[in-house]
């Protein structure tokens, strides 16, 4: 793509965090082939010996001196394929009419400073975004998660609000192994509401610890301040400065602005760089910085002085170490790249003045020669769309194979116009179609996800699921082994059936009734493993086996049989709860995002692929303490039915994860509150009648 950025700044760093997250992203952007033109207004407090990066290398770096010397650059903005204009960017409002007014291509607000923006917004303060031009960009991208992107739609007329969380390169921010020369340091501009904070987790533990060094970096901080004697002031530090200061401190200090911390999901750029690093990270608590980082285990959270200085008395390498494995995982530069390209494709998909969208199915011919394929068989489902996301987040060229059986076709919509997805409708129980069979040398990795996953779709038709599970997977395996393909089977924790082992562990053979209404499934599932673990024996195919338990989030069909989404859809509805037994059965609920994660590491990990590996959530739930989440995140209470157990509906289902956790370093992030939070929210976004079919036949809650 051709991209226009006017964001405050991208050639100082001095005084702002928006350079290091605009280099780092542009630069990944750039590393993904798209062209880049960043427009920055011309101010003093920019220029000479503040200016750090004068001529970068990713991307064109270009000043204007006011708003008239931008129009010489309106070709530009009209030619681009999307343009994202950067909060504080000076006359911000005038700098987003003139691109609205003239962008053909979509538009974008990068809101790195969004819990501020909205405070002031809310005060009448327009400094450089107003309530008039929010409704004109395509997609609202927010440095702020959680709660607030649904406030930003409902409040301010947002198309599309987006997380885009800040990001580190790991190529600068990394261990440089030498010596320490500080206990704790601080790296930050000065700014009133962080000042009580750093005073309590780092002025006062130093005066009370006279013994330990420590440092704060960062500029405009006022002169009355008392500095302890063993506190060292640097009143600017460059970028390429920052991994030295990191990786020569002990423990670094996280500190979060009140309307961030109010708003909750406002990780800032400091985090991830100073995790990045290596370096052990102590951090003032806001809703959810659990889901980005494991109090205890990667992170410390601190509320009072003296919570810091016990923190800077235990000895704390292993944090560090764990928080840098959770940034290259999840928060690199890499990673909001491609984020972002499906954020902007789905602005396209939906924007009416977006480019002309290429066909998908054009994808072979613009291709390069050979270019490697990852096929998605089922890839149009719950967790099939979401895979093939990250794939393509991850730079993969992705083919998705569906037959729409159970699939919602709109799980696919933001996928749509990016160059990199096909989409082709076929059924793996048929010969695999010619598009498919003509490029097999391509193909470098097949996901099969292809079948049914929830009782009332697999047995309404128990011949085409049990061929699905045999006939379609012999088919799949027969193209990787053509191919030279590695191959993953997505089985499932059925194959343990109602179990008598607790938590059930892959050795565990399982007690399954191979003669009930759920057999088509349960045993059309260990068919297929048996078939798998055959081709990797005879050495025939490179296999992978998952057993996925229980998993939910968005995308997920309202009225599939689910458990959370049958009990979210009756809650937001108004209308009776139905739980099937007395709800004390229990369920293991593993949130999307991470389900995805596991699947990608068990297909790109070196195992010996002779072995199943369970993928789910250790921690254990009823389906009544389940209920009760929902009903609290939603606000109502309900009256509840209870029905008898459908055959065979297992009582109890939690994996035991030790193999994932040790071969491929997967554990599951999300917490329940948070990813309840959302399913919620997109249901109730998506599906706002909660089109559940009313006197619904009774279903399990045992599926996936």
């Amino acid at each position: 793509m051709k991209l226009v950025v006017l964001g405050l700044s991208l050639g100082s760093s001095w005084g702002n965090g928006h350079a290091t997250t605009f280099r780092a992203l542009l630069a990944a952007l750039a590393a993904r082939g798209h062209d880049i033109l960043f427009l920055e207004r011309e101010v003093p407090w920019y220029a000479g010996a503040n200016r750090d990066l004068a001529d970068p290398d990713f991307c064109r770096l270009e000043y204007y001196r006011d708003l008239d010397h931008l129009s010489l650059w309106s070709d530009e903005i009209a030619g681009a394929d999307a343009v994202i204009v950067g909060s504080y960017v000076p006359d911000g409002v005038e700098v987003a009419r003139f691109v609205q007014a003239h962008a053909r291509g979509v538009t974008a607000f990068y809101d790195i400073d969004t819990p501020v923006t909205l405070a002031k917004l809310a005060r009448g303060d327009y400094e450089y975004l107003s309530p008039e031009v929010i409704p004109g960009f395509d997609v609202y991208l927010s440095f702020t998660g959680g709660p607030t992107l649904q406030r930003i739609e409902q409040e301010y007329g947002a198309k599309a609000a987006r997380a885009l969380y800040c990001s580190v390169d790991p190529e600068p921010y990394r261990p440089l192994g030498i010596a320490k020369r500080w206990d704790l340091t601080y790296l930050g501009t000065y700014s009133p509401d962080r000042q009580p904070t750093l005073e309590r987790l780092l002025l006062e533990p130093a005066r009370r610890r006279p013994d330990l060094r420590f440092a704060v970096a960062g500029p405009q901080y006022p002169a009355e301040i008392d500095w302890p004697a063993n506190v060292e002031r640097i009143e600017h530090l460059p970028p390429s400065q920052h991994a030295e200061f990191y990786s020569a401190s002990r423990m670094a200090l996280n500190v979060t602005r009140a309307d961030m911390i109010a708003a909750g999901w406002s990780p800032s750029v400091r985090l991830f760089e100073a995790a990045a690093c290596g370096t052990p990270i102590l951090s003032d608590r806001w809703d959810g910085i659990e889901s980005l980082f494991v109090p205890g285990e990667e992170i410390v959270l601190a509320d009072t002085s003296e919570d810091a200085i016990a923190a800077l008395a235990r000895p704390s390498e292993a944090l560090g170490e764990a928080a840098r494995r959770r940034v290259l995982d999840a928060h690199t530069a890499a990673h909001r790249a491609g984020e972002l390209e499906n954020h902007l494709f789905e602005a396209m998909a939906r924007s009416a003045s977006a480019p002309q969208e290429r066909s998908t199915m054009m994808i072979a011919e613009t291709q390069p020669h050979g270019e490697p394929l990852t096929l998605v068989a089922g890839g149009a489902g719950f967790i099939g769309s979401h895979l093939c996301a990250e794939l393509l987040a991850r730079g993969k060229r992705v083919v998705c194979l569906d037959n729409l059986q159970t699939a919602r076709p709109s799980n696919l919509r933001h996928l749509e116009a990016h160059p990199n997805f096909e989409f082709v409708e076929a059924d793996i129980v048929n010969p695999l179609p010619a598009s498919i069979v003509d490029r097999a040398a391509r193909f470098e990795r097949v996901y099969n996800l292809a079948c049914a996953a929830s009782p009332p779709q697999y047995q309404a038709d128990p011949e085409h699921t049990m061929l699905t599970c045999v006939v379609g997977t012999d088919h799949l395996l027969r193209l990787a082994e053509t191919s030279g393909a590695r191959f993953l089977l997505t089985s499932t924790s059925e194959v343990y059936g109602d179990p008598e082992v607790h938590p059930q562990r892959e050795d565990y053979r399982g007690w399954v009734n191979c003669t009930g209404p759920r057999a088509c499934y349960d045993e059309g599932k260990r068919a297929a493993e048996a078939m798998a673990f055959d081709f990797a024996r005879m050495g025939r195919a490179d296999v992978r086996v998952a057993r996925i338990f229980n998993t939910y989030g968005p995308h997920m069909h309202p009225d599939d049989g689910r458990v959370v989404s049958n009990l979210i859809c009756q809650a937001l509805s108004g209308r009776e709860v139905t739980i099937y037994g007395d709800g004390s059965q229990t369920r293991s609920f593993c949130y999307v995002s991470d389900m995805v994660e596991g699947l990608i590491r068990l297909m790109e990990s070196d195992i010996d692929g002779l072995e199943p590996i369970n993928l789910g959530n250790p921690e254990e739930r009823t389906v009544n303490e389940l209920l009760d989440a929902i009903l609290a995140l939603i606000g109502r209470s309900a009256t509840v039915t209870n029905l008898p157990l459908p055959v065979d509906d297992p009582r109890r289902r939690r994996p035991d994860i030790a193999r994932a956790e040790t071969l491929l370093g997967w554990t599951p992030r999300m917490p329940l509150s948070e990813g309840l939070a959302r399913t919620c929210a997109w249901f109730a976004e998506e599906i706002t009648t909660c089109e559940c079919e009313e006197g619904m036949t009774a279903v399990s809650i045992a599926a996936e």
